[in-house]
């Protein structure tokens, strides 16, 4: 009579030893013992990690991919008697005395609402002017901004962009004012257009 072997073939058994050594080993992560007379202990320690990915969150007016367009018109008035030019007119009479002309300049959607948030270890926003597309026109110190809220603007005109903090994990939040000076009456006639880039960092 022939007898069958029941011992487990080679590749088998070197598998299953191998999956038990990794149990072992997981179940092992730290041990220890105590032995003896009295108060004895055993410790083991496990240690904890929680990733929290850095956000910051910018919005200067309008949300998603609204650019908002602050406008100045300035308003020319011829002296002595005021007379403010007509539109596409020529050769038309005007009782002038010789002065300047007065010009007058305002704004139509000057305020914006500004929001800000990040949960780095600190928050700043600064800004920088593009290239005017005209020269004779308004320096960018001409432009001044007025803050309200617990967003400040990163400088105090648009010549002077600057880097402000904002504190974190709290929604910053405000309106900023534009306001136009200078001097409109020695400008030269043109339609003059930039762009101001707002950066928000968080480090």
């Amino acid at each position: 009579m022939t007898l069958k072997s029941t011992a487990c073939p080679r590749p088998l058994r070197a598998l299953s030893l191998a999956a038990l050594a990794l149990l072992a080993g997981a179940a092992m992560a730290e041990s220890q013992y105590g032995s003896g007379t009295g108060t004895i202990t055993a410790q083991a320690k496990v240690n904890l990690s929680v990733t929290v990915p850095k956000l910051i969150l910018l919005r200067v007016g309008s949300t998603n991919t609204t650019v908002d367009t602050v406008t100045w018109t300035s308003a020319l008035s011829i002296p002595g008697v005021p007379t403010t030019p007509l539109a596409n007119v020529n050769n038309t009479n005007v009782d002038w005395n010789g002065a300047a002309p007065t010009v007058t300049t305002t704004t139509a959607g000057g305020t914006l609402t500004v929001y800000a948030w990040t949960n780095a270890g600190t928050g700043t926003i600064n800004c920088a002017m593009g290239a005017w597309n005209a020269v004779g026109g308004p320096a960018n110190a001409d432009f001044t901004v007025t803050a309200t809220g617990t967003l400040p603007h990163p400088g105090a005109n648009l010549g002077a962009c600057a880097s402000t903090p904002f504190a974190s994990n709290v929604v910053a939040t405000g309106t900023w004012a534009y306001a136009l000076g200078g001097t409109p009456a020695g400008w030269v006639a043109n339609t003059y257009t930039n762009t101001i880039t707002y950066t928000a960092q968080g480090v």
